[in-house]
């Protein structure tokens, strides 16, 4: 039997709106927030939906069609941009750095859009597949405008945070990373904690690729307990991005999957785990970072008895060439022992 998973997303004729809904998988019960785009009509009519909450404020005045790119955790990342949009001056240029299918850079290209500025993205390399057509995310930013610039030595000089951008240009991290990235977090932060007193749970997993997301919503909500996964390096990087970003008194946990996956690398149970979340869900979840997280909750299941909610990582349209990969590499089969 083939697997036929569907990604459904609304056309962008209104603002994002986010569904919490009561899941169930491999045993472990839990409450999932996702953009409503994503979900199916069959979840979209059912009765699993639990709580529906409008698009944050600072979406406001902005048109829809911009959050088909910025969109999951990057929505919160740029909420300082998004929600003084009219009274930042534009810069002459954004910098920013990373891989050739970010979420990150497919929102920046949006936010530049908006400003009626250029984005100009730094990769370390790219493959001559992607040179020859390009796709997923890097066709959507470069068809937004995007300046791309593949360079080893100026990429490790932005890992570095040697480069320094001329007047008038902004520098922002990898990850959309910068110094008001909190603003969005202490906005979601409200939102869950409130949900959470309705709901009843008081415990929130998320992936970490830079941490940035897992820290400051743990800094916004006290008394929840938010727990994380490392997905682009291990524990140990997880550890030092968040003493660099700062002791705070609501730091995240961190559960560290063993053996720790590759970022970016196929794993055949990895493959057949998506097939068996999609089956028992009705979810499609995204391949790079739901996929080992999900892995990781499995292994420490004991840690997920108590009420608690997971938060989707949206990344739909950049999951896409990621799935092709997969295909081509161990075919598009369900597993056997997947769930009917």
């Amino acid at each position: 039997m083939s697997i036929i998973t569907s990604i459904y997303r609304a056309s962008p004729m209104a603002l994002p709106s986010f569904s919490y809904l009561q899941c169930s998988f491999a045993g472990i019960d839990f409450i999932l927030r996702i953009e409503s785009s994503l979900l199916s009509p069959a979840v979209l009519s059912g009765n699993r939906i639990v709580k529906t909450m409008p698009a944050p404020a600072f979406c406001q005045g902005i048109p829809a069609e911009y959050f088909e790119a910025i969109e999951g955790n990057k929505l919160y990342k740029l909420a300082y941009f998004l929600e003084n949009l009219s009274s930042l001056p534009a810069p002459k240029r954004i910098w920013s750095y990373g891989s050739a299918q970010s979420n990150a850079m497919l929102a920046l290209s949006a936010l530049a859009q908006l400003m009626g500025t250029e984005l100009h993205y730094v990769l370390p390399y790219l493959a001559d597949e992607l040179k020859a057509q390009p796709k997923g995310n890097l066709a959507l930013a470069l068809h937004r405008g995007m300046h791309m610039h593949i360079d080893s030595k100026l990429y490790r000089r932005m890992t570095q945070q040697a480069f320094v951008p001329d007047e008038n240009e902004w520098m922002l991290g990898e990850g959309a990373h910068h110094a008001h990235v909190a603003h969005g977090f202490a906005a979601l932060g409200q939102e869950i904690m409130e949900t959470g007193s309705t709901l009843g749970f008081h415990q929130v997993f998320l992936p970490s690729g830079t941490g940035v997301s897992a820290y400051h919503l743990a800094a916004a909500m006290p008394g929840t307990k938010v727990i994380t996964t490392p997905v682009y390096g291990d524990a140990l990087y997880l550890q030092q991005a968040f003493s660099q970003m700062g002791i705070s008194a609501g730091m995240p946990d961190i559960l560290a999957h063993a053996p720790h996956y590759r970022f970016g690398s196929l794993y055949r149970e990895l493959w057949e785990l998506q097939a068996e979340l999609t089956a028992e869900t009705g979810i499609s979840f995204d391949l790079l970072y739901d996929l080992p997280a999900w892995a990781c909750i499995l292994q420490h299941r004991e840690r997920f008895t108590q009420p608690w909610l997971y938060i989707h990582q949206g990344g739909m349209q950049g999951s896409a060439t990621m799935r092709e990969r997969y295909v081509r590499m161990f075919g598009a089969e369900r597993p056997a022992h997947a769930a009917d």
